[in-house]
């Protein structure tokens, strides 16, 4: 499917909406984007906006609510179109760097600290797999499986049995993380793009890594709804430092 011709103001409406979802786990009205970012516009203005995105399959209107939610196709042109970048700070930075100064000796033992490194930096479920060149990837190590639990899209039965079970049995997980082996810089894949079952709630924000004693990947996965500014540029620098131990 082609990308939208958006004008400026849907581009402009459509990033709100799609960080003000991020930040708030709910729909998201006229009234509440004018406010929030100041617009001088009309709230039937923005209404207006939010029914041409609408039609073009950028946002969703849940049919409890007056106000509109993104799509998968409108992360994904958020992504590839309006997101900015999100440095990390010095301050962040400095506690990476002692984290991962940790006393890690085997591969395995790396990989553990790693995925709580991570974990705890992004909020979300940590997933790490590397292995000596050479050698096949064996599996993946996770870390932070109560943040994806916790999040507002898992809590049916349905949805949280299907991550339960993505848990267990993480080959699905494994291929999708494998993906991103040879790939050069950190990169977002979204819903559907991940597969079925519970992949297909989720998106997985990963990088490769290439080291002088071993390659593999990681990245970090949870509901679509994320900060991907923040955590393209954590799993970004968190891959850009193993890639430097020699």
């Amino acid at each position: 499917m082609s990308r939208p011709n958006l004008n400026e103001r849907h581009r402009r409406i459509l990033k709100f909406v799609v960080e003000s979802h991020v930040m708030r786990a709910e729909p998201v009205g006229s009234q509440y984007v004018r406010m929030a970012y100041h617009l001088s516009i009309s709230p039937a203005t923005i209404r207006s906006a939010m029914k041409r995105l609408e039609e073009e399959g950028l946002l969703d209107h849940p049919h409890t609510s007056a106000g509109r939610i993104p799509t998968e196709r409108g992360y994904r042109y958020y992504v590839d179109t309006l997101m900015e970048p999100e440095p990390i700070a010095p301050a962040q930075r400095r506690i990476l760097n002692k984290a991962l100064a940790g006393s890690a000796v085997t591969l395995d033992e790396m990989q553990r600290l790693v995925a709580r490194v991570l974990a705890k930096s992004s909020g979300q479920l940590a997933v790490v797999a590397v292995r000596p060149w050479g050698e096949e990837q064996s599996g993946v190590r996770i870390g932070g499986a109560e943040n994806i639990a916790a999040q507002p899209e898992f809590q049916t039965a349905d949805r949280l049995r299907a991550l339960v079970t993505l848990l267990a049995e993480p080959e699905p997980l494994t291929r999708a993380l494998d993906s991103f082996s040879n790939s050069g810089g950190a990169r977002v894949t979204i819903g559907r793009e991940l597969g079925e079952g519970a992949m297909r709630e989720c998106s997985l924000v990963g990088t490769g890594i290439a080291a002088t004693r071993f390659r593999g990947s990681l990245g970090v996965l949870g509901p679509v709804r994320m900060p991907y500014p923040k955590l393209l540029s954590l799993v970004s620098y968190v891959g850009q430092r193993l890639a430097e131990l020699p």
